[in-house]
């Protein structure tokens, strides 16, 4: 067995080789004072340069080596500096102040600076100073260059650079099999090319519907990604066969991990898989968390095009997704996902700023809070009883996150009274650009024409409805499809699965959203020439949309006779939501070549005439379903 080479950052004795030149630095190599913080550091760093920071695990050989190169380049550029210490437990405040301010002039990421950063605070803790430092941005001009962005600013995809990864990939497995078997271990699981290759299923495979990943994993994070298609089931045989020749994992047996890697970027360079033709196999993956994204919330993710969806369902995706991918914060899914931004708005420069900001967002809503005390409470309707507690939330949030809104877009609400013309065009502009859905938009300007109404500008309320009206009468643009193409494309799908083109025709022709027409139950759902939805759907809530169209009573003719049985729902009782889903979606661009790139999606298919839904009070619908009233000691 090899004994393992220790790690010294200490220069050598001069010899013929180590006069020459200092591998790290390009400078030729230095003694004295220099040699002796070396020595110091090599005496912190001999027992501790292997484990992790609490000291509990083994590092990679990655993070080895990146902190070897790190402190060796630190004492350097300290020496350089002319914070010429001969112990390195002599750090101070002033040598790390001094080094950000020097990587912050080099012009360094945020990425780059925040790694460097993190080493020093390992060192400070090996050291017992870990008090003495402060937060990384604080330490920079500019604190901003300290914050990484984690939005993607578009979608990283294979699809979304109109490659079709298994087209890609059967073209690379003419070439290397063994290449592209990673890559489909990649794209079925979301996995990193690393562990895809050290993966090992008679290892690895949870029975009976999960895939633990352990090796090769970033930090050493274990995590268990689902199976959920027979799909997934049959590569991991084919991949139990290749592990069983290997004797171990994906590799060939005549390559290590190191040399297998080199061949697979090989291999792929030879085919445009790479950086420079914008196309990685990390895109694998960026490929597996938008679909999933998708999947598990019925709408495409932000950096698709995709509107906001309810903020529970939106928390679920991403958390399940996050445990998924191998992350430890949900906020990282943003590089995959994206999220929404405010149109127009710029972002604070300083601490200090945000820290003003807030302050003088807190005020505001507490003026308007104090204002609206005795009217946010009651309906629109003149002398009739109070909404409920709920609605009246609702109001709360909305009315907050307008003057978020106006803070952010430059032009504050300072005080309810200066409520004026800029305040709602610069909303209903924002509105207009925004990603939200048409129920959110309605549900703001009847909210914000209501406050108009609240501060005693009615004439301002006018205008917030005339605005709007104007705005939603323009005329829509054209369908890109025929009805009759679009008819042809769901008539293959219906030959495949009939189910799967009427959960189709519900979200088309109603406004449906996927989860809604998945959990829908025509038989009961519609009647009296409306729909009405209570599944997927806010608390406390009902979506009543009009069937009285051509179309949508043709849908609904359609649907009780695919689905006599009253309890039946569109989503076949043998499968989870997701996994019908995700059957939908599959059909939907495999078969009808909808959503594929080139080809317009099922949003920009909508019928033009899908009704919009009426909010019920969910209490009140069920007790006027079983032909009961409420209780007069029950009303508000």
């Amino acid at each position: 067995m090899k004994a393992k080479a220790q790690v010294s950052l200490t220069p050598r004795p001069r010899t013929a080789a180590a006069s020459r030149m200092d591998a790290g630095s390009g400078a030729p190599r230095r003694h004295g004072k220099l040699g002796q913080a070396f020595s110091s550091l090599n005496a912190v760093l001999k027992s501790r340069l292997r484990r992790s920071a609490d000291g509990r695990k083994v590092i990679s050989h990655a993070t080895l080596a990146d902190r070897s190169e790190f402190y060796s380049r630190m004492v350097r550029e300290l020496h350089a500096m002319g914070y010429r210490m001969l112990d390195i437990r002599q750090l101070k405040p002033k040598h790390v102040e001094a080094l950000m301010k020097r990587w912050e002039a080099a012009g360094l990421s945020a990425s780059t600076l925040q790694k460097r950063f993190s080493h020093l605070k390992v060192l400070c803790g090996w050291l017992g100073k870990a008090s003495m430092l402060r937060a990384g941005a604080s330490y920079l001009d500019d604190p901003e260059r300290f914050q990484r962005r984690y939005e993607a600013g578009y979608d990283h995809s294979w699809t979304a650079q109109g490659v079709d990864p298994l087209d890609k990939i059967a073209e690379i497995a003419e070439d290397d099999p063994d290449v592209a078997r990673v890559l489909r271990l990649q794209q079925a699981f979301g996995l990193r090319v690393q562990e895809a290759s050290l993966l090992n299923p008679a290892r690895d495979v949870l029975e009976p519907d999960g895939l633990r990943v352990v090796a090769g994993t970033k930090g050493g994070r274990p995590r268990a990604v689902p199976i959920e298609t027979e799909a997934q089931r049959a590569l991991l045989r084919e991949a139990e066969k290749q592990a069983r020749r290997t004797g171990h994992s994906m590799i060939p047996p005549q390559y290590d991990l190191k040399q297998w890697l080199t061949r697979c970027y090989t291999v792929l360079a030879r085919h445009g898989v790479t950086r420079k033709h914008g196309l990685v196999t990390h895109g694998l993956r960026h490929q597996y968390a938008n679909d999933r994204y998708e999947e598990l919330t019925g709408e495409p993710s932000p950096v698709r095009g995709g509107v906001p969806v309810n903020a529970r369902d939106d928390q679920a995706a991403r958390q399940e997704l996050t445990a998924r991918l191998g992350h430890a914060r949900p906020s990282i899914t943003h590089a995959y996902y994206g999220r929404e931004s405010v149109v127009g708005a710029a972002p604070p420069r300083s601490a200090d700023e945000i820290k003003q900001r807030a302050r003088e967002l807190s005020v505001q809503k507490r003026l308007l809070a104090a204002r609206l005390k005795d009217r946010i409470g009651t309906t629109t309707r003149r002398g009739l009883e109070a909404v409920s507690a709920s609605t009246q939330a609702l109001r709360a949030r909305l009315l907050n996150r307008m003057l978020a809104d106006l803070l952010r877009l430059g032009v504050p609400l300072s005080t309810p009274d200066a409520l004026s013309k800029s305040h709602v065009d610069a909303l209903l502009r924002y509105w207009r650009q925004a990603a939200l859905t048409a129920d959110s938009q309605r549900q703001r300007v009847q909210l914000l024409a209501q406050l108009c109404e609240w501060l005693d500008q009615p004439e301002l309320a006018g205008q917030v409805r005339s605005a709007w009206k104007a705005e939603a009468e323009a005329e829509a643009p054209p369908c890109p499809w025929s009805e009759a193409r679009i008819q042809e494309r769901l008539q293959a799908i219906r030959a495949i699965d009939a189910r799967a083109a009427l959960h189709l025709e519900l979200v088309r022709v109603f406004g449906l959203t996927h989860r809604q027409a998945g959990a829908l139950q025509p038989g009961t759902a519609g009647r009296d020439g409306v729909l009405d939805v209570l599944w997927e759907v806010p608390k406390d809530q009902v979506l009543r949309f009009s069937a009285a169209g051509e179309r949508q009573q043709a849908v609904l003719d359609a649907a009780r006779h695919l689905l006599p049985d009253p309890e039946a729902a569109v989503c076949p009782p043998e499968l989870a939501l997701e996994a019908w889903l995700r059957r939908v979606y599959d059909l939907m661009r495999t078969v009808g070549g909808i959503g594929v790139p080139g080809e317009p999606t099922l949003r920009a298919l909508q019928d033009r005439d899908a009704p919009t839904p009426q909010v019920l009070s969910r209490d009140a619908y069920l007790l006027a379903r079983a032909g009961l009233k409420r209780p007069r000691s029950a009303r508000r």
